[in-house]
């Protein structure tokens, strides 16, 4: 007989639903799956196995001990001292099992407006099948556009160069006209500019933190992670309230790696964080895209010897060799001009400036790249040299 759990959620507290891709599901599977994530003394890998024996978490909650025991140790019976004692400190822990962590989890996530994906939603299934790594839930904020949509890793140094930056601008606004979304760790340097050039183009953009949703990491960037949020999705394995340790930097650079299908790493050194994602990458089966750079820059040490480790060399035809790496605009003057009385959005840009029939957006992203104009925190566009 099947051991009693201590606690039964009651459906008056848990009844409300999360829908995702129009998919309805009840809350209490939520709350189970949170309940086996936070599970201690149990490794991934024995929480998977149960998974795969008993069908979901609510089946192995409701399970006995011995059931469980069954499935990670085989039948039979114990062959040492030892193995008996781990068979009655396993029935002890069982029995005092309950959901009040999760409870606490999901009242944080419903004041926080924080949605979870658990290993059977479409958006996060098929992560899950392909990366027995993964966890089994993972936490977000804002919106996730449709799955079937490419997602690109931009990641790279925290002390970018002027080189990194421009290579950064180019590629970003290059792949956010292709429909791509843009992956990266909310970090400074490469990673803050990543998304702030995909917001600027108007693109979508995921941020993966090493924390729980509560707050930004870096917490400078608040005001940045709650613009990513508007229009994309800021992402963490860890629940609410979990402080970004260093352990937790690994498992977002693991998951930020899972993610996406492509990763673009601009600058690395040779033991920086952007090294173990594109290493992350390249054992997943990820394609990798290193920025090649002078042998003798060490900012991009790691990126040269990504080369050497499986990693393709990125190209970008619009960054030549010349008196200019950036052709002028058609539209230059009538932007400058537009901006010359006050900043202006993206948005009052392509509303006040005809630019023949191409976008306001192109002769930005080529204005940028030239260092003719910026994108500030204030969500608008300035002329350089002034605000």
């Amino acid at each position: 007989m099947q051991a009693s759990a201590s606690r039964k959620p009651t459906s008056s507290r848990h009844s409300f639903h999360a829908t995702w891709n129009g998919r309805c599901a009840m809350h209490d599977d939520t709350l189970y799956w949170i309940w086996l994530s936070e599970l201690a003394g149990f490794s991934l890998r024995k929480k998977r196995k149960l998974l795969a024996s008993l069908g979901g978490p609510e089946q192995i909650f409701r399970a006995s001990a011995t059931t469980v025991d069954e499935i990670l140790h085989g039948t039979g019976s114990c062959s040492s001292a030892a193995e008996g004692a781990k068979e009655i400190s396993l029935a002890s822990s069982w029995k005092g099992r309950n959901l009040l962590i999760a409870e606490t989890i999901l009242a944080n996530n419903e004041k926080a407006s924080i949605k979870v994906l658990d290993a059977t939603s479409p958006y996060y299934r098929d992560i899950f099948r392909a990366d027995e790594k993964a966890p089994l839930v993972l936490y977000y904020r804002g919106r996730l556009s449709d799955y079937s949509i490419p997602v690109v890793g931009v990641v790279g140094s925290r002390a970018c160069t002027s080189y990194g930056r421009l290579v950064t601008k180019a590629a970003v606004s290059d792949l956010v006209g292709k429909g791509s979304i843009i992956a990266s760790g909310l970090s400074f340097g490469i990673d803050a500019l990543a998304h702030e050039t995909t917001l600027a183009c108007g693109g979508i953009t995921y941020a993966f933190l090493p924390c729980g949703l509560h707050k930004a990491q870096p917490a400078s960037h608040s005001d940045l992670m709650e613009r990513i949020a508007d229009t994309g999705a800021v992402i963490t394995p860890y629940a609410y309230g979990r402080e970004a340790l260093r352990f937790r930097f690994l498992g977002r650079n693991d998951m930020l790696a899972s993610w996406c299908n492509t990763l673009l790493v601009v600058e690395a050194g040779l033991k920086s964080g952007s090294m173990y994602t594109a290493r992350s990458a390249l054992s997943k089966g990820k394609q990798v895209l290193a920025v090649p750079n002078s042998l003798l820059e060490s900012k991009s040490s790691g990126t040269n010897l990504l080369l050497s480790e499986g990693a393709r060399a990125y190209i970008n035809d619009r960054l030549v060799v010349g008196e200019s790496a950036v052709s002028p605009c058609s539209g230059e003057q009538l932007v400058t001009t537009a901006l010359a009385s006050r900043p202006l959005s993206t948005i009052e840009l392509e509303a006040w400036v005809q630019i023949g029939n191409g976008p306001v957006m192109e002769c930005l992203a080529s204005m940028e790249l030239a260092g003719k104009v910026s994108y500030l925190s204030d969500g608008k566009w300035h002329l350089s040299g002034g605000l």
